[in-house]
């Protein structure tokens, strides 16, 4: 569990450490469940912090001492984005409704088209994996 517990400090040490995990998950030296469980942990602590406004703040104060610099061998661009809300055009409102209407319909014929009988809707399986944290 060496690797595991030296979590990269700057982004050159990221490959080095992905290399080092998967080293020791296929060498036996890590339990590859116990691996999947703390790296789920990990991902949920992180979105935890990284939503939480107090912390968001402080961090964009920070960034902006930083604009457009390297930090840490990262470099810092604090901006705006800009995202589209259609919601208010009547004719995407209808679109979107009469989509979610066609997969709601498609869902419950199985992907097979009630008027003209075809297939049209692919279904590709894939494993999946579920853990309750």
């Amino acid at each position: 569990m060496k690797a595991l517990e030296k979590l990269p400090q700057k982004k050159e040490q990221v490959n080095q450490f992905v290399n080092d995990v998967i080293g020791e998950i296929l060498e036996g030296n890590i339990d590859p469940l116990d691996m999947e469980i703390r790296l789920r942990i990990i991902e949920k602590a992180v979105t935890t912090i990284r939503k939480d406004i107090r912390v968001k703040n402080v961090v964009m104060e920070e960034a902006e001492k930083y604009n457009n610099h390297t930090f840490n061998g990262a470099l810092i661009k604090v901006g705006t984005r800009t995202n589209a809300d259609y919601s208010n055009d009547a004719q995407w409102s209808v679109f979107k409704a009469q989509l979610k209407a066609r997969e709601t319909l498609l869902k419950e014929c199985k992907g097979v088209d009630p008027d003209t009988g075809e297939i049209v809707v692919r279904y590709k399986e894939t494993e999946t994996l579920n853990i309750k944290l």
